[in-house]
């Protein structure tokens, strides 16, 4: 599901040369497009919040830090990208693929150490088993994987490749190709990420025998558990591998914040420094302080966070769905085929569904009950207005500046560009 939307926000980059939110904003109403960026920010706001409490732990358990002074700790990590971000794309992608380098190395140590059943793992992976007592654990890790500020960083990137004034059919299919083998490379080694993380969890945590209402270590005090059972060096590489998947999240959520921000409202900063410090400051303020005042209750906190994310899933997709089947945004060589499109409004069905499911799970009394009928009813009514709406795409004229982040691909470029100027 992830590789099929990260595709078609891609291909809406490559064939219009703008990313989703402008795409967005020139297709809906003010009140609309408001709308959806509100989604899509508390999607942020969600994913900052798991990220920065995950730093901080890893900061605690390689360094000893209180986990508050690791929570400050990560404000400096969007300086130090945005430095990063100076010397070209290609350099941000290879310090990414550094860390992804770094935490797939951790894990996959780690689940080599437990010893873990060959034969167990691909058998799960043919014919998977969900136990009763861990059904909504699983559906709640589809916001975890299907993150929506993906979908906006996905469709923007795509700009940082240059295809030319004027690129020709050939050369947009060629490009989509390469996109499209790009990111299912990058979900594969997510994939053998998590992989290895539920492997390692099963092999310590997890007892087939054990009562449904046992408790489990949490994040904060799983290296110790590690510890005891793997060794003293499996909570290092844990931190170490902790460390590294919080700051590359942080990264994909300090670009998607600045590209969501500007996409929806055009450019309304006039230095860059204001581009990061409002941009950020939306998402890391109500972050660090749900992180600072909530970390000791993190694994029920966490588990409501991917649950956020499912929830704001689809007011993505459906933008996504109609902006790539409408003949006046794309030309008619990259539109979606009926084929494609019956099989994205069925997976966004099923996304759909699986939230439905998660509110009924969470009615645990009366008034939950209220809140959520109330929440959910108005929820699924912007849901079918939404999927109703047809688009009004206006085209961006040559004198709209939306504020498009070009990020040059070396260092070298932006110096080229300057000295072109008249």
């Amino acid at each position: 599901m992830g590789l099929v939307f990260q595709l078609l926000s891609a291909r809406l980059g490559t064939v219009t040369g703008q990313h989703l939110a402008q795409l967005i904003r020139q297709s809906y109403t003010k009140k609309m497009s408001v709308a959806l960026w509100a989604f899509a920010q508390l999607a942020i706001i969600g994913a900052d919040i798991m990220e920065i409490i995950g730093t901080a732990i890893a900061l605690h358990i390689l360094l000893r830090l209180p986990l508050w002074v690791g929570v400050l700790i990560t404000t400096v990590d969007t300086f130090t990208f945005m430095m990063i971000q100076r010397y070209g794309m290609r350099k941000m992608e290879a310090f990414f693929m550094m860390l992804i380098l770094v935490m797939t190395t951790c894990f996959w140590v780690e689940m080599v150490v437990s010893k873990p059943d060959v034969p167990q793992i691909f058998s799960g992976l043919i014919a998977p088993v969900v136990p009763k007592n861990a059904v909504v654990q699983a559906v709640g890790m589809l916001g975890a994987v299907v993150m929506p500020h993906n979908m906006f960083l996905h469709s923007a990137l795509v700009g940082s490749r240059d295809l030319g004034p004027e690129p020709t059919v050939r050369k947009r299919r060629e490009a989509n190709f390469y996109f499209g083998v790009e990111s299912g490379l990058a979900l594969f080694l997510s994939f053998l990420v998590n992989l290895a993380i539920v492997v390692v969890f099963a092999q310590v945590f997890y007892k087939p025998d054990a009562p449904e209402n046992v408790e489990l270590p949490g994040l904060a005090d799983a290296d110790a558990v590690l510890k005891r059972t793997l060794g003293s060096a499996a909570q290092y590489l844990w931190g170490a591998g902790l460390l590294a998947a919080g700051q590359s999240s942080t990264m994909t959520g300090t670009f998607a914040g600045q590209y969501v921000t500007e996409g929806f409202f055009g450019n309304i900063f006039r230095k860059d420094w204001h581009r990061v410090a409002v941009t950020r400051g939306i998402s890391l303020v109500p972050s660090m302080l749900v992180a600072i005042f909530a970390v000791d209750h993190f694994d029920n906190m966490g588990e409501l966070l991917n649950v956020l994310q499912s929830v704001c899933l689809p007011p993505v997709l459906i933008p996504i769905l109609k902006l790539c089947a409408s003949t006046a945004v794309m030309s008619t060589e990259f539109t979606t085929s009926t084929l494609m499109h019956i099989i994205c409004c069925l997976l966004t069905c099923v996304v759909i569904g699986f939230n439905v499911f998660l509110f009924i799970t969470h009615i645990t009394s009366a008034w939950s009950f209220a809140l959520i009928s109330i929440f959910g009813f108005f929820y699924l009514a912007f849901i079918a207005y939404l999927a109703w709406l047809p688009l009004d795409y206006v085209p961006k004229s040559n004198s709209d500046d939306d504020g498009w982040m070009a990020i040059p691909e070396n260092s070298d470029d932006e110096e080229i560009s300057l000295r072109q100027e008249p």
